[in-house]
């Protein structure tokens, strides 16, 4: 695993600045792009396209370091996949505004996570700047944690 610490990991976009201030606050590491759809372990229908989670967080890592950043290229799938066996994992997507697409991300994100990983220890979270109460209600409705920032 190639890592990236906490200091080294500078967020670029709007989106990567929310979950960088959410990270900061779990001292786990964070997974970044991790990617689901992919038909070398997930058994997948021809023509599946390869999505992207934005953020994993392993809550039940084991603390053995510092919490660092893992994208995408610095892991292959195989060890993810090892990692994350029997694990509570939080499946994290962001957005500047709580709307119904992120909320369909999330969703279509952890049943594919499920899949793909072997995995159903997850917990979706949605990141945001700006809330939506009605939306809100839908979120907690679905066990869907939301964290505006």
């Amino acid at each position: 695993f190639g890592v990236i610490s906490m200091e080294a990991w500078k967020p670029i976009t709007f989106e990567d600045t929310l979950l960088y201030e959410y990270w900061k606050k779990k001292e786990k590491h964070l997974y970044l792009e991790v990617p689901v759809g992919n038909k070398e372990l997930g058994n997948w229908p021809p023509k599946s396209k390869i999505r992207r989670i934005d953020g994993v967080i392993i809550l039940d890592e084991l603390k053995k370091e510092e919490p660092n950043v893992f994208r995408y290229r610095d892991y292959t799938i195989e060890e993810f996949y090892k990692k994350v066996q029997g694990k509570t994992i939080e499946l994290i997507e962001v957005k500047k505004n709580l709307n119904r697409l992120v909320i369909g991300q999330v969703i279509a994100g952890a049943d594919m996570f499920e899949r793909q990983y072997n995995t159903s220890k997850i917990i979706p979270v949605i990141l945001c700047k700006n809330g939506d109460p009605a939306l809100e209600w839908v979120c907690k409705k679905r066990n869907i944690k939301v964290e505006i920032i």
